[in-house]
């Protein structure tokens, strides 16, 4: 089931796994040595785990803190009152759909813009690079077209994909490689891919963690693309692909209209440490470890454990229970979860004398005795006589009067 504890403990897991991944994306060494795919892994796990934020109760260790989980909650404790506890999953729902909406439409205006961009700015045929095309694939149905209104070159469309060339001298040389990285793209379905990560934005919103895994997920496509295409490049190719990057890398700082999160760019980022790693692990291409099956094989037993852990175990708060908490007849093998005050609880004072405690929806029957001896001190009486007509009041001031005066007798 989902609560509010197994969003958070979502958050808190996905969160930390999100940044593992980064860091080791960004270890280049490691993926020169190994390849990407266990990153690949460690991205699905972690996807699976933002889809799936749920607990089960029945089978799961609690990690109960009473200090920092408690304090942090305790300044949200209107979420656990029992009046709000019933309106709180309603609630959450209608939040979820609704940032849910405004991500999908957000997402959606900003694609249709990039796509009337594109279709506006006089696109027309490239002649000259679909020639090249057909040279890496004979017959290949995917267009090419020049175009205005972008500065690097990219793959767009999901039914009807095209790669799209800005107006940009390029050799015959530059185009075979921009063609050849945008191909593998293509046949990857990679735009698939990043729509998919795009649709998972969308339903889980609230998860810090999926925004980090869709920028990763992007420099990885980059990075699988780079390297298939570096198995037919020699090192002089090498360095003519490096130049072209280096170009593309300073036109992208600089975009006529940003499309990453719609199309497969040609160069993804302006941030300088992606491209140098793209550099790198192109330059480096050579040093694929032969024993890497043992290493990766580790990672993804943790990359397991750790997904395990994150369902079996769950943190949440706990607290000590008060003397004034109480238990009624169907919850008295179950812990106190309620406690009783003198904001929520009260006594009636009944005609006989006894009382009635009340507490939400629950109404208990004291004894006098128990309340003289000062067992409900803590709570608000109300009072039999304000409720009385004359007529009674009269008869109890004559019980009064004989029961004085047995007293007396007996004295």
């Amino acid at each position: 089931m989902i609560t509010v504890y197994s969003l958070f403990w979502s958050i808190i897991n996905c969160c930390l796994m999100a940044f593992v991944i980064f860091l080791l994306r960004t270890r280049t060494m490691l993926i020169s040595k190994y390849g990407t795919a266990v990153l690949r892994f460690l991205i699905l796990c972690c996807i699976i785990r933002i889809l799936l934020p749920v607990e089960f109760p029945e089978h799961q260790y609690i990690l109960a803190d009473n200090f920092l989980y408690s304090w942090i909650v305790k300044h949200f404790k209107i979420v656990l009152h029992p009046d709000f506890k019933s309106l709180l999953l309603t609630f959450l729902i209608i939040v979820w759909i609704c940032g849910s909406l405004f991500s999908g439409c957000r997402l959606l205006l900003k694609s249709r813009k990039v796509q009337k961009i594109i279709r506006d700015n006089a696109c027309v045929e490239f002649t000259r690079a679909k020639e090249i095309l057909e040279t890496i694939e004979p017959d290949c149905p995917l267009p090419v077209r020049l175009c205005s209104g972008i500065s690097v070159p990219v793959l767009a469309g999901y039914l009807h994909p095209a790669i799209y060339f800005p107006e940009y001298p390029y050799s015959d040389e530059e185009l075979r490689y921009v063609l050849f990285h945008e191909h593998a793209h293509w046949k990857r379905k990679d735009i698939w891919k990043k729509l998919i990560m795009n649709i998972i934005c969308i339903l889980v919103w609230w998860n810090p963690a999926v925004y980090i895994i869709r920028r990763e997920l992007s420099q990885l496509l980059e990075f699988r693309c780079d390297k298939t295409l570096a198995k037919d490049l020699d090192d002089f190719e090498i360095v003519g692909y490096l130049n072209l990057l280096m170009v593309s890398y300073e036109r992208a700082k600089n975009p006529l209209i940003k499309t990453n999160l719609y199309t497969i760019e040609f160069v993804n980022t302006g941030k300088q440490y992606t491209i140098m790693q793209r550099f790198d692990l192109l330059l480096d291409r050579h040093t694929v470890t032969s024993h890497r099956l043992l290493p990766q094989m580790v990672i993804v037993l943790l990359a397991l454990l750790w997904m395990f852990c994150s369902y079996y175990f769950i943190w949440q708060t706990n607290y000590y229970a008060s003397e004034r908490e109480i238990q009624t007849e169907d919850v008295l093998r179950q812990p106190v979860v309620e406690s009783s005050n003198n904001d929520n609880a009260y006594l009636q004072e009944q005609v006989d004398g006894s009382y009635i405690f009340h507490f939400r929806s629950h109404a208990l029957e004291v004894s006098k005795e128990d309340v003289e001896a000062g067992l409900y001190e803590y709570y608000p009486v109300i009072e039999y006589e304000k409720d009385k007509n004359i007529f009674f009041e009269f008869v109890d001031q004559i019980k009064e009067y004989i029961n004085i005066f047995f007293i007396k007798e007996d004295d």
